[in-house]
């Protein structure tokens, strides 16, 4: 005989552990509504529970397994105690989720399903349409990659090591103006595709290679100031040859006597120095009067000298400058003013024979030991000059490593190319002929090694050839390619103010291969890298046709 049904009503169901409560606490009435409302006769799922096993178990406790927690145990996952709601003794008021009513808090008898501010959702309204709103998908949205500004995106290195080689020891000329890898090798990839690539490889910048010598072209002991006896002081004229229309530098002299030699000399007056801007106007003079007007390097002087002194640059730079790009054609005229200083007193420092005369009018002598003061004087004042102006030179073509700036004009590009062309050129002139005078030097005067003025030399002379290779090796960079060539062989006009100072540096321009020619037959030891990288193979170019 089958025992009766229970009364399925006093049944609730949590969790797959079923549990008669004899008399179960309501639910709110909230809920019964909305379960009401959503809730049909399909829901309910009485047959599928084991009504035999729950009569046979009196004691409200399930023995009954399900799946979570067969799969549970015997996985060896620990589990859980009951929640304090199942341990509560019959009769308990508990809601049937779990939630523990609190006594002094009144319940709201609607229950909160739209958890956003806004009206309340009709009864009617199924769960889907209870979900939030969405987005508008059409709506712009902002891009989550994108960079702020200023924001510099991080370059993933695909060889940090060699990376760091490269930094320390410095890229060199051609990959730095050419934006181009280098590596750290003595020779870089690029440079072995030139002549003599461990020399092209240069990494040191220009003004480093000077360092902080403040006196570096001067190459003898500093003069001393002697006991003049200037009741005895006269006016004597300097020049550098002994024509009689050379330019001369007046000079106040005066006699005095070495107590060491007792022998009666003549030094420059105490009371009238040496002033550098008379000598500046004193080489500039003579420079103007060269009769070499065939040669490239006394064209480029002349030229140099119109450039800067005429209105023909200021011209230029008022007409085609404005803005921005001020700064930078400026930074050229005051390196291109600089320059014609350093030319001009370097003139007067690589003078092998100074020449005077008691009278401006007439031939002059050579200056003898007598005079030997004046000469000290006059070669330590230029080398102290040439190397304070040296420095600041080096500066600006350390600049020249970098490319230009975007947007520059094709103007400025023009004026700029002009400006470092020459600029580039009488460098190159002062360090090879430099080099030679101290070559003549060193046969003339054999080289002891501890002597304070030989090291000096030897210093000056090392640091000169790698100037010297340096600045080849950017005016290479700068003016091998034809578009560059063509601007510099056929200027417009308005660079130079005026039509007279173009055709002047047509004449400089046209001088360039007979003089490459000519360094090319002389195969002296110091043009041996000159020739190789920059004179060999201009001269192995076709000629350009004029336009």
């Amino acid at each position: 005989m089958s025992s009766p049904m229970p009364d399925r009503s006093r049944i609730v169901g949590a969790g797959g552990f079923p549990w008669l409560e004899p008399a179960a606490a309501p639910r709110s009435r909230g809920l019964d509504r909305d379960t009401a409302s959503t809730s049909s006769q399909s829901d309910d799922f009485s047959d599928l529970f084991d009504w035999t096993a729950y009569e046979r178990h009196g004691d409200h406790t399930s023995d009954v397994t399900t799946q979570s927690q067969h799969s549970a145990e015997g996985r060896g996952v620990p589990v859980f105690p009951r929640s304090p709601q199942s341990l509560q003794s019959p009769g308990t008021p508990s809601d049937v989720d779990g939630d523990i009513p609190m006594p002094d808090v009144e319940s709201d008898p609607h229950v909160l399903v739209w958890p956003v501010l806004g009206p309340a959702p009709t009864r009617e309204m199924s769960p889907i349409e209870l979900r939030p709103p969405q987005p508008d998908m059409t709506a712009p949205r902002t891009v989550q990659n994108e960079r702020p500004q200023g924001f510099k995106r991080l370059r993933v290195l695909e060889s940090p090591e060699q990376t760091k080689e490269v930094r320390d020891a410095g890229a060199c000329y051609h990959c730095r103006m050419n934006k181009s890898k280098c590596s750290p090798s003595s020779a870089c990839e690029a440079c072995l595709k030139q002549p003599k690539p461990e020399l092209a490889c240069v990494r040191q910048l220009l003004s480093t290679m000077v360092g902080t010598q403040s006196a570096r072209w001067n190459l003898t002991e500093i003069p001393r100031r002697e006991a003049m006896n200037e009741a005895g002081s006269f006016t004597f004229f300097i020049s550098f040859s002994d024509k009689t229309d050379s330019r001369c530098l007046p000079l106040r002299v005066a006699p005095f006597i070495r107590p060491d030699q007792g022998t009666h000399r003549c030094g420059i007056s105490s009371s009238q120095p040496l002033q550098e801007q008379a000598l500046l106007a004193w080489a500039k003079d003579d420079m103007q009067m060269e009769d070499r007007p065939d040669d490239f390097e006394p064209l480029l002087n002349r030229f140099h000298i119109s450039h800067v002194s005429g209105e023909g640059l200021k011209k230029a730079i008022d007409r085609e400058n404005t803005g921005k790009w001020i700064k930078v054609v400026e930074s050229q005229k005051k390196l291109l003013s600089d320059l014609l200083d350093l030319k001009l007193m370097w003139k007067i420092w690589s003078c092998k024979d100074f020449f005077g005369r008691p009278q401006e009018a007439g031939a002059g002598r050579p200056l003898g030991l007598q005079f030997s003061s004046v000469q000290s004087w006059l070669r330590y004042t230029a080398a102290m000059a040439i190397s304070r102006l040296e420095k600041n030179i080096l500066e600006v073509f350390d600049e020249y490593l970098k490319k230009d700036a975007a947007g520059l004009t094709a103007a400025t590009r023009s004026i700029l190319e002009v400006s470092r062309w020459v600029s580039l050129w009488q460098m190159i002139l002062v360090y090879r002929q430099s080099l030679r005078l101290l070559q003549e030097h060193n046969e003339a005067e054999p080289f002891v090694p501890g002597v304070e003025t030989n090291e000096r030399r030897r210093r000056f002379r090392t640091t000169s050839a790698d100037l010297f290779r340096s600045i080849v090796v950017i005016y290479w960079e700068l003016f091998h390619k034809p578009k560059t060539i063509q601007s510099i062989q056929h200027p417009e006009a308005r660079l130079f103010g005026d039509d007279a100072l173009r055709r002047g540096f047509q004449r400089v321009v046209a001088a360039v291969p007979a003089f490459y020619q000519q360094v090319a037959n002389l195969s002296l030891p110091a043009d041996e890298f000159f020739r190789a990288h920059l004179i060999d193979r201009e001269l192995k170019k076709p000629k350009t046709k004029r336009r």
